[in-house]
């Protein structure tokens, strides 16, 4: 099954997430002042919101296509901060 890698960081250190794509309700991606932000909705109701200055939109599309056309297990959004 594909998957979606996360990391959360606090003052102790950082842990990683990783969702499950069959976990997912949508999948919204918007770029605003050079930034990249994503909202993950999960069928469960959570919702997680991540952002980017270091990626423009072109890349995470060209990123996000070579993961879906892939036998990749993980598409890596370590890079992304978690807005809480």
């Amino acid at each position: 099954m594909k998957s979606i890698r996360l990391k959360y960081c606090t003052d102790n250190g950082c842990t990683f997430k990783f969702v499950n794509r069959a976990n997912l309700q949508r999948f919204d991606v918007v770029e605003k002042k050079g930034s990249v932000s994503i909202t993950l909705s999960l069928k469960t109701g959570e919702s997680v919101s991540l952002l980017s200055n270091a990626e423009t939109m072109d890349v995470f599309n060209q990123r996000w296509s070579r993961f879906e056309a892939s036998e990749e297990i993980f598409f890596d959004l370590a890079e992304f901060e978690v807005i809480r």
